[in-house]
């Protein structure tokens, strides 16, 4: 076992071992400052080194034991130019992990019966096609939708659904025709979103024929409601307003206050909608709050392929069908008409969730989303908040005030689990590349998606940026700004927490030294060992030999 130099404490322990475990008695624990070698800060911890960590279980933490160990994967290992390393998996607002009930029902369960739908004829299209709507109504009701709310499912993501949804809007022109497309000015809709979007609900407005406001921040960084009731006056006469809000950022954790948004732009005959793509997996998502029914919400995106159980999953779409003015169906095709002819004439179905749902639909994907929206129930919504808020107290408590380590909105620590950071000098790919390797820790390097924000999280002010963009365009990446972000789970334990911290300071102190076994990719603005093993390509192979 080799331990991190710069302790943060000693402990005197009994390690009692029998052939199934090795347990820790903790007698003690107190400060303690350790003495470094002199060509290196701290040496790296090794693979297992977090089973060791002596932090506290908490309830919580054992309450989410039960869920933890059913993760496909939550043992797995690799190898790494450093030796056998365990993946400690922290990219969680990236990716949920399969989860093996869900995959052994749908295997098991489902699997036999599997045929398509649009038929209750045979027991296997009954069965699916039973299941298939069951799936939905658990979706709908999950988000307290009502009657006057259509589900529509498309794409991997909620990236697919809002684009859908601002071509069933009437929002987007095929690029090939805007040039014959003139809207005046004064009929152009208008969008609201804030500084802190995903690409997703920035850049796909920016291609619609909407005029795009970003609403100002406060000076704490958040979404100010003065400047967007300004904003709503100047444009009060607009025929059309949208206000497209994260409910939680994708790069800090930090929630918005949807439900105001949406009172607000309500009173001036707007509508709201609102990205659940980060916190879905976390959060209650309520359309028609009972206790501020002004703050509905008209339409809601979601990802379930972030839930933990969710990989595999289509991208969410819930609207009101007051929004849906449409003679045609996005995607025309079977499953869509009542009634054709030879002579050209046809006649779509009435129900818009049918006239939407064209072809066969992905309907073991909306199975699988229901049974990941009925594993977040079954932990609890209670339960997950407070279990992040813990693991990400703690996180600040370690990380917080270490001199290097700069933590994007560190002023805000009522946020969900997700945490950006930079390191002075470091490259973040570089940073992320040497946690991996090292460490087995799994974080994300860059921009989140999320450039705009990072305008405001870094202050970087026009002319930098005109520079920094030159540079990207040009082809020279080195130089382009983002952060390692690590994002967790409730199922997260303590130690592992606590080796993440731990590494993460090792990474801090001691990136100079380490970042010469390291070579730069100057076309991917990516960072490889000297002594890289290669293996990936050789085991992706593997996967596809049946």
């Amino acid at each position: 076992m080799v331990w991190n130099l710069k302790c943060s404490r000693i402990c005197i322990v009994f390690i009692i071992k029998s052939v199934r475990y090795v347990k820790v008695l903790v007698l003690f624990s107190k400060p303690f400052a350790c003495k470094t070698s002199n060509n290196q800060k701290n040496v790296s911890l090794t693979a297992n080194a977090f089973e060791m960590i002596t932090t506290q279980t908490t309830q919580l933490e054992q309450y989410f034991q039960q869920f933890r160990k059913n993760i496909i994967g939550i043992d797995q290992e690799f190898d790494s130019p450093f030796g056998r390393k365990k993946i400690i998996y922290t990219d969680w607002t990236a990716s949920g992990r399969l989860y093996r009930p869900i995959e052994e029902k749908l295997m098991n369960e489902f699997g036999p019966f599997v045929a398509n739908t649009h038929t209750e004829t045979t027991i296997s299209g009954t069965a699916m096609t039973m299941a298939y709507h069951e799936a939905r109504h658990i979706i709908k009701h999950h988000v307290n939708s009502n009657e006057n709310d259509v589900l529509i499912v498309d794409g991997t993501g909620m990236t697919g659904v809002i684009n859908k949804f601002q071509r069933i809007l009437g929002l987007k022109v095929p690029e090939n025709l805007q040039k014959y497309t003139q809207i005046p000015e004064e009929k152009k809709p208008v969008v609201f979103i804030s500084h802190m979007e995903h690409h997703s609900n920035q850049t796909s407005w920016l291609e619609t024929i909407a005029k795009v406001e970003v609403i100002p921040a406060c000076e704490k960084g958040l979404i100010c409601l003065n400047s967007f009731k300004a904003l709503l006056e100047k444009y009060k006469d607009c025929t059309l307003k949208i206000a497209s809000i994260t409910a939680c950022s994708n790069v800090t954790g930090i929630r918005t206050p949807y439900h105001e948004v949406a009172k607000l732009i309500h009173q001036y005959n707007g509508v709201c909608f609102v990205d659940f793509a980060c916190s879905g997996p976390y959060v209650k998502i309520d359309m028609h709050p009972a206790d501020n029914p002004e703050g509905y919400l008209d339409a809601i995106f979601l990802s379930p392929h972030k839930f933990l159980g969710g990989p595999g999953t289509s991208g969410v779409l819930v609207f009101n069908k007051k929004l849906y003015k449409n003679m045609v169906p996005d995607h025309p095709g079977g499953g869509t008409v009542s009634w054709t002819n030879p002579w050209g004439e046809h006649k779509y179905l009435d129900n818009i969730e049918e006239r939407e749902d064209g072809g066969t639909p992905g309907f073991l994907q909306v199975i699988k989303t229901a049974l990941a929206i009925q594993l977040k129930e079954q932990m609890g919504i209670d339960n997950i908040l407070k279990r992040e808020h813990e693991i990400v107290e703690y996180v600040f408590e370690r990380l917080g005030n270490v001199p290097n380590i700069n933590i994007l909105a560190g002023q805000h620590q009522d946020r969900l689990g997700v945490i950006s950071f930079y390191i002075n000098d470091l490259h973040f790919n570089l940073g992320v590349k040497i946690l991996n390797d090292r460490f087995g820790i799994q974080t994300r390097g860059g921009c989140s998606c999320a450039g705009t924000y990072g305008h405001y999280l870094l202050h970087v002010d026009q002319e930098t940026s005109h520079y920094l963009t030159d540079k990207i365009t040009s082809g020279d990446l080195i130089e382009k700004p983002g952060w390692i972000r690590m994002s967790i789970h409730p199922t997260t334990t303590s130690a592992e927490i606590e080796y993440v911290c731990d590494s993460i300071k090792a990474l801090a102190e001691n990136h100079t030294d380490w970042a010469k076994d390291y070579e730069y990719n100057k076309n991917s603005n990516e960072f490889v060992h000297k002594n890289a093993l290669h293996q990936e390509k050789a085991m992706v192979a593997n996967w596809f030999k049946l």
